[in-house]
């Protein structure tokens, strides 16, 4: 075990060089970055030599208030207009849910935790290996707007261990939590709002799959509607 965590963080390591020298963010730098010259086929690179040292993701559950999110609201759904590709949780209106725990949804390992800043936030991405026989056979997941990070990359995280708090991105928007489910590695941060969902999957509609031993058991947040959305903290 102890030697799979440190082939995992030596590969954390590695990855976050990547992604800085591509400027993975998106952002213009003042300062000409130096990128790879060797293409790497990223998806390829994680599902060879990562993919198989990841434990089995057997049951899933919610970010916010686990395991059934009760208490918790949707303020904005997956593929709102067609185009927000993940889900927006908060517990309460305008910036009451800052600080609100957030939990990893499965066992999985943590590829990503950065300070983003501006918009974005803290972000943390977490990969998880499904049961073979499942498809997707894993999946990444993005939580965006963090506050506070509580892990790092590298890391191996438990279904419900806390992994940061809800944020707002420095006042950026009320409080809440982007989150997004992705079935391909290496997407990056952005864009959250776009027509081609291809290679995301809604959010709520995973977890309901995989539920392990409480498939029949219904995720519990409200989904609010356009009506009802005013002073609650969402992307839009």
């Amino acid at each position: 075990m102890a030697s799979r965590i440190s082939y995992l963080v030596i590969l954390a390591a590695w990855i976050a060089l990547v992604w800085w020298g591509l400027d993975f963010a998106g952002r213009k730098s003042a300062t000409p970055v130096a990128v790879p010259t060797a293409e790497l086929d990223w998806a390829d690179f994680f599902a060879a030599n990562i993919l198989p040292s990841l434990p089995v993701a057997n049951e899933f559950d919610t970010p916010l208030r686990p395991p059934d999110g009760a208490g918790a609201v949707v303020t904005l759904p997956y593929l709102y207009k067609n185009q927000h590709l993940g889900e927006d949780w908060a517990t309460q209106k305008g910036n009451a849910t800052l600080g609100e725990p957030v939990y990893s949804v499965a066992d999985g390992w943590v590829s990503v935790a950065q300070d983003f800043q501006g918009v974005y936030g803290k972000v943390v991405f977490i990969c998880y290996r499904l049961p073979d026989g499942r498809w997707p056979p894993f999946v990444e997941v993005m939580y965006g707007l963090l506050n506070s990070m509580d892990v790092q990359a590298g890391q191996l995280v438990k279904r419900g261990q806390k992994i940061g708090t809800v944020g707002n991105a420095d006042g950026t928007n009320p409080a809440h939590l982007h989150w997004e489910v992705r079935q391909t590695v290496g997407l990056g941060v952005g864009p959250w709002w776009e027509a081609n969902a291809s290679g995301w999957l809604g959010p709520s509609e995973f977890i309901t799959a995989h539920r392990g031993d409480r498939a029949a058991q219904p995720l519990l947040p409200k989904v609010l509607n356009d009506a009802d959305r005013a002073g609650w903290g969402t992307d839009y």
